[in-house]
């Protein structure tokens, strides 16, 4: 097999095609030639963030009259299939792959079905949003192409129609965010007359989302599935797919394709600097492709907080795993304390069935910086009367100081009161002015 260091120089070769790339080598001062290793590219600093590609999308459609930023190292001709991110935050970030791209990316994703103990075969129904997602048209595509009976239902066709087509097919995996997993199992009963854990699912494809990674969400949809297995993966795109395996305390995700794409090399978020990958290492991923076509990513970071693990898993298997923290532009810094929503997030699905795990975090100006106390919105579950609010309000705030270190302001609010997504569910509100 052909090692990664002669990968990575194959692919910088490849990658020099495009006027960014030589552009940015010559920009920066670096020859191309003198990156050898996978060690060197820690000494590169990062090329790639989302601002730049938006702004390399609106260029090369004004310039080139296409939407993939002049890193795009394949004739336009060729790209045949292109996702993209949501664009929550802008204007949405367009990737491309052609015919190689996308098998590649098949490739990957049935290595994560067949860690997780799927089997051709399988009935798996697909409740991530189709329209561009990552996990939509190409996770469908990956399905069948491993031989899974796939019923690509998808977020957009609402929670009803979903509910009744997995009571229908009976299927062994539901692919959804973990958000979206957690509202089927409040809406079961009122739509079919019966729980979710009725239902047969054994298997729960969690992605879009670090909710599957939190011990108490992990529990949370377990149960409410009937004891599902419930797997966190992360990937889609440029050879990258991790996934969790079934080892009682959450170890993070596996990386399962790091011949395709370097995915663990870290830098501190605030200086840019390598971040030396020791075990349980943290720090903002970057990520470089070793084997894509289309417009590769070389040392590209989307703002991904990652701690990385080096040591053998509890479940006996060697290599990298990954766990996400969080985004660099969610984290809030309180009276010098960093916290990461997702950890707010963890502390309320620990306080169900007196809390619903629905929360949102109030601020009064976009993060990081948090003028105190922090607020906090939490849900009460359904069988919770206000009377008891009061209560969940102060020991919620406890386990917060407890675990956090931070004293917030915490209200309760009636069951349902906070509205739920079948998309990747957005913990922070920034208020509008008065």
């Amino acid at each position: 097999m052909t090692d990664r260091d002669e990968l990575l120089r194959r692919q910088i070769a490849y990658n020099l095609r495009s006027p960014f790339y030589r552009r940015r080598f010559a920009e920066l001062g670096i020859d191309p030639e003198r990156v050898r290793t996978l060690a060197d590219l820690d000494e590169l600093p990062i090329f790639l963030t989302p601002p730049v590609h938006r702004e390399l999308q609106d260029r090369s459609l004004a310039e080139d009259g296409h939407p993939f930023g002049d890193f795009l190292c394949a004739d336009v001709c060729d790209v045949v299939s292109v996702s993209s991110t949501s664009g929550t935050t802008g204007t949405p970030i367009l990737y491309a792959s052609t015919k190689a791209d996308a098998a590649l990316t098949n490739e990957t994703w049935e290595r994560a079905f067949r860690f997780i103990g799927m089997r051709p075969g399988d009935g798996t129904v697909v409740g991530f949003g189709l329209s561009m997602y990552l996990a939509g048209v190409p996770l469908v595509r990956a399905l069948e192409a491993a031989g899974m009976r796939t019923a690509a239902v998808g977020a957009e066709s609402g929670t009803v129609k979903l509910l009744r087509l997995i009571a229908i097919m009976r299927p062994r995996v539901l692919a959804c965010t973990p958000s979206y997993a957690e509202h089927l199992i409040e809406r079961a009963p009122e739509v079919l007359g019966r729980s979710a854990a009725d239902l047969g699912i054994e298997i729960l494809l969690c992605a879009g989302e670090p909710g599957a990674g939190l011990p108490s969400v992990r529990s949370k949809l377990s149960d409410g599935w009937g004891g599902a297995s419930v797997h966190d993966i992360l990937g889609g795109v440029h050879g990258v797919i991790n996934v969790s395996c079934d080892a009682d305390d959450y170890q993070g995700m596996h990386v399962l394709a790091a011949d395709h794409c370097v995915t663990t090399q870290l830098v501190d978020p605030a200086t840019k600097a390598r971040v030396r990958l020791t075990d349980g290492a943290v720090g903002e991923r970057v990520k470089t492709a070793l084997r894509w076509e289309a417009a590769p990513p070389f040392r590209y970071s989307v703002g991904d907080m990652y701690q990385v693990f080096t040591e053998t898993c509890a479940c006996g298997r060697p290599g990298e795993r990954i766990r996400v923290i969080g985004r660099v532009d969610d984290l809030l810094i309180v009276k010098g304390v960093k916290v990461y929503p997702s950890a707010v997030k963890d502390i309320a699905a620990s306080f169900v069935p007196d809390l619903s795990g629905e929360l949102r975090i109030v601020l009064d100006q976009p993060p990081p910086r948090v003028v105190p106390p922090l607020r906090v919105t939490v849900e009460a579950g359904p069988d919770t009367p206000q009377a008891r609010h009061g209560e969940l309000a102060s020991r919620f705030a406890a386990a917060m100081h407890q675990r956090l270190s931070i004293r917030p302001q915490v209200t309760v609010v009636a069951a349902g009161s906070l509205p739920r997504t079948s998309h990747k569910t957005q913990l922070l509100e920034v208020a509008a002015p008065a």
